[in-house]
């Protein structure tokens, strides 16, 4: 009977869909809305690309809720795993589900977290399957994709000019090896939920030929092979403190996550060209065990020394335009071993992890001088090993996780922990407290973590965040971070510190329309130069101040409004302020008889220097992201497009952009500076399932 009953109402909910996703604030969500609340907009060193692509990927191929494990749940940053275990629970309790809307009757989840999810999973029945599904099953019941993008530019780069023979010659890094197209091709294979195969290859603008090539075959949930990878692969274990390739946690992301400690083995699918393996990769569990190891060689980009004695710089920028980018292609080549051992059940988790690294070349940092002085304890020699431990304890509202980890190389011996917090106080707060120390001599080459660094190294802090939704409509997220570096950092000639915090509140309610607001202050010491004469210098704080505000408007059910206002402020010094702001309007068109849709875009943006730029999403083709900074004083206008050609199954996107600067007359500088005042973009992806 409360099956039937649950059905009734869930069916209620389907029939008016077409009302329900403007009268109810919950379809109101899109990805791009999805992207501006979760993550932090207003510091482009905050955003990881990683992490949106691999959510954007979920995004394009939903799961089925009655299939969905708890390990996809837990893929999505703001499910945790007591809500993960209640949306299980409620499925072995009541069967399958008939539509969405009996998420509503799962009390942990709260309406933006049903939002969120409604982006990432749909229902649909399920057919009795064989518990061990053979290959043959497999091949024929795949889903295929293939996604091929170009961008054309309608302007000429100081790289592609004439240049006579004689300049080339004294010069020859003043031109791109290639033309100015960017081409990009991506192939997916899924099947079951436990084939996956991928081939990626891109070349970007500037470069020669297919610069970029990625595979990799994966085999997930098959008897006691929970994951197989051989080709590109990520691995995140514990906190990320020995091993991360796969995603760093954002703050914003940090106060509503699930920050769970057993991530593991995934497929490397995305364009970025770092931070991550070639080899293989294995994880074999039984029962309450998992058992995985893995092994990568790899070539990675390097500026060597004059006389190839050894690395000077890694360079992940991807970048092989120019004859000088293109000789430091893949001339350092890396070994990676490692392995990790999980125990868990519902309560406790404990983790142990390894790896060991090998260059073929020695790393041989610069620090001979004042200047370079700060890089004296950064990764140096050609072996390289770390060991952790990490736990993670739930007790009903409460859970405690964390990591330590030691590295033991032939001149730098060094430690480090995290440790993290959460308590849900009851159904509308929850407090999370992390502190942080990752020693100045502690050195891992695959670590990634929770931090202001881009390396797990050098850094100190403590960290709160707080949620809520006490106030009926109202969803308030704030954090404040503490930080303290206690060796040098580029700039900054001594220890120092740091500070940041963010307040955010969200208001959606029952009507057609939501707005957000966010501020954000941000402050770091810096050497500061009072005389220039006599080279005086002093720490001073850099502080920023960012603001936004955002409203969006449901006007009809195929017609939105987005209004945002973005406003920054920095001071430094003795130096003047500087100031900026931009204002931006969004009308999107989303048909109801199919998924076309269309984007366009207007911003209007002032500021007083590139250092008071300001940030904002901005809609973008499928599998790429759409953040962008505003600088110095002018208008961008975008159209975005998103055609159906065939049903579900064939797909035109594309898009047109246009910015005009009033008070430049050139845009960029060396290679990259087009002699002109505004530039244009056409942007053409081609999508086919089948």
């Amino acid at each position: 009977m409360k099956k039937i009953f649950l059905i009734a109402i869930s069916a209620l909910l389907s029939i008016n869909h077409s009302f329900a996703e403007t009268d109810n604030h919950e379809g109101l969500l899109t990805w791009e809305d999805f992207v501006e609340r979760v993550f932090d907009d207003n510091d482009d060193s905050s955003i990881d690309e990683e992490q949106l692509f691999r959510l954007q990927e979920l995004y394009s191929h939903p799961a089925n809720i009655n299939t969905i494990t708890k390990d996809e749940l837990l893929a999505l940053p703001f499910i945790n795993e007591e809500q993960a275990d209640a949306i299980i629970l409620y499925r072995e309790r009541n069967g399958e589900m008939m539509t969405l809307g009996e998420l509503m009757f799962i009390d942990n989840l709260n309406s933006e977290q049903r939002s969120m999810l409604k982006l990432f999973v749909i229902a649909l029945p399920t057919s009795s399957r064989q518990a061990s599904p053979r290959l043959s099953d497999m091949l024929n019941r795949s889903k295929q994709e293939i996604a091929w993008r170009s961008d054309i530019p309608f302007y000429r780069r100081a790289a592609y000019g004439d240049y006579t023979e004689s300049e080339l010659e004294k010069s020859p890094n003043k031109v791109y090896r290639g033309d100015a197209y960017h081409h990009s091709l991506k192939y997916q294979l899924s099947s079951m939920n436990h084939v996956f195969a991928g081939i990626q290859m891109e070349k970007d603008a500037g470069e020669r030929g297919v610069d970029y090539l990625s595979a990799h075959i994966m085999l997930k949930d098959m008897g006691i092979l929970k994951r197989a990878v051989i080709g590109d692969y990520k691995i995140k274990f514990g906190k990320g403190l020995a091993v991360n390739s796969a995603m760093k946690m954002g703050k914003m992301m940090m106060i509503n996550s699930n920050d769970r400690i057993d991530n593991g083995i995934s497929r490397h699918s995305s364009m970025s060209e770092a931070n991550y393996f070639t080899g293989a990769a294995t994880t074999m569990k039984r029962r309450e065990w998992e058992f995985t190891a893995f092994a990568s060689y790899r070539k990675n980009d390097g500026t060597l020394w004059n006389d190839s004695s050894g690395v000077k710089t890694l360079i992940t920028d991807g970048y092989h335009r120019t004859q000088a980018e293109h000789g430091k292609k893949g001339n350092i080549t890396t070994t990676d071993i490692g392995g990790n051992i999980h125990w868990g059940n519902s309560v406790l988790q404990l983790s142990a992890s390894a790896v060991a690294t090998h260059f073929n070349l020695p790393l041989k940092p610069q620090h001979d001088s004042d200047a370079t002085m700060y890089k004296l304890y950064n990764a140096e020699g050609t072996d390289f090993f770390v060991g952790s431990l990490s736990y993670s304890y739930r007790h009903k509202s409460l859970q405690i996780s964390g990591e330590t980890a030691m590295s033991s190389t032939d001149k730098q011996n060094g430690a480090a922990t995290l440790n993290t917090l959460r308590w849900r106080m009851n159904g509308s707060n929850s407090l999370t407290l992390l502190a942080r120390y990752y020693g100045a001599k502690f050195v891992s080459i695959n670590g990634r973590a929770f931090g202001e660094n881009s390396s797990v190294q050098n850094e100190e802090g403590f960290f709160a965040g707080w949620t809520s939704t006490a106030i009926k409509n109202i969803k308030l997220d704030m954090y404040a971070d503490i930080m303290y570096f206690p060796w040098m950092k580029y700039q900054v000639s001594n220890s120092s510190y740091g500070y940041e915090g963010v307040t955010q509140m969200l208001y959606s309610s029952s009507t057609r329309w939501s707005m957000m607001v966010r501020y954000k202050i941000k402050a770091k010491q810096k050497d500061f130069t009072y005389d220039s004469n006599n080279g005086f210098k002093t720490l001073q704080y850099r502080t920023s101040h960012n603001m936004k505000m955002q409203i969006h408007y449901q006007l009809t059910n195929a017609l939105s409004l987005k209004t945002a206002i973005n406003a920054s402020a920095l001071s430094f010094g003795t130096n003047n302020d500087e100031y900026g702001f931009s204002v931006s309007e969004n009308v999107r068109y989303q048909s109801t008889k199919n998924k076309m849709h269309a984007d366009l875009g207007f911003c209007y943006f002032n500021t007083d220097s590139y250092d008071s730029r300001v940030y904002s999403y901005e809609p973008n083709l499928l599998y790429s992201f759409g953040y962008t900074s505003y600088y110095y004083k002018g208008i961008r206008a975008t159209l975005l497009a998103s055609i159906p050609l065939r049903k579900d199954r064939l797909w035109i996107n594309t898009k047109v952009a246009s910015t005009k600067y009033f008070n430049r007359d050139h845009i960029g500088t060396a290679q990259e500076m087009i002699d002109s005042s505004h530039k244009e973009d056409l942007l053409i992806q081609l999508r086919w399932i089948f």
